[in-house]
């Protein structure tokens, strides 16, 4: 997979299974119906781990910079995907803040974390835990799993992809995760985009 305005590359070398493992087991439910306040958009800490309960994904999460290239003979910012994690897109909000939290992953090459998302395993209602470098777990519903915008050769889709992309890093902004991948789950031919909205959070033990 990669973006144009946005992605290359990724996967995961820790098994789903032993991340989740790992995951639910230092962890204990914040008492029901606590929500949070997203954090002012300067406050907060990197996203080090992604998990959705509902289909047993857990994978690591890494920041992800870009690079600069030439694409189609104009220079470009790319976004360089990590091999073996998802990658946090450095420009966009952090766990619990306001803004866009943005995190991309490979489906088909590598460890492939974001298989399950091409495969339509991730559903509206379930819930999104996304842990920081601080041992914080922030909790958010998926409140949208968007249909596959074309990679190439379409405007409105691309102006759209860009829309998912903007890291809005402001203090008025909702505070969300938006999850990118490729699309369908035996090609690369378009982008899948899937949105979380911070409802609470867990106390660690």
């Amino acid at each position: 997979m990669g973006l144009l305005w946005g992605l290359v590359g990724c996967g995961s070398d820790e098994p789903a299974s032993a991340a989740l493992a790992a995951l639910t087991a230092t962890v204990t439910p914040a008492p029901v119906g606590v929500v949070v306040t997203p954090l002012p958009p300067t406050q907060g800490n990197p996203p080090t781990r992604l998990a959705i309960p509902a289909i047993a994904l857990a994978v690591p999460v890494a920041p992800m910079a870009w690079q600069v290239t030439t694409v189609n003979g104009e220079r470009q910012a790319v976004w360089q995907i990590p091999e073996a994690v998802a990658g946090w897109h450095l420009n966009s909000a952090r766990p619990g803040a306001a803004g866009n939290v943005i995190i991309s992953g490979q489906h088909l090459a590598g460890a492939a974390v974001f298989a399950p998302l091409a495969r339509g395993q991730v559903k509206v209602g379930q819930t999104l835990h996304l842990t920081d470098e601080a041992g914080q777990v922030f909790l958010y519903t998926i409140t949208e799993v968007a249909e596959p915008l074309p990679m190439q050769g379409n405007a409105e889709a691309a102006a759209q992809a860009a829309i998912y992309l903007e890291p809005t890093i402001d203090l008025n902004s909702p505070a969300r995760v938006v999850l990118v991948t490729g699309w369908p789950e035996f090609s690369d031919t378009h982008y899948l985009f899937v949105v979380a909205e911070l409802t609470g959070m867990m106390s660690v033990e």
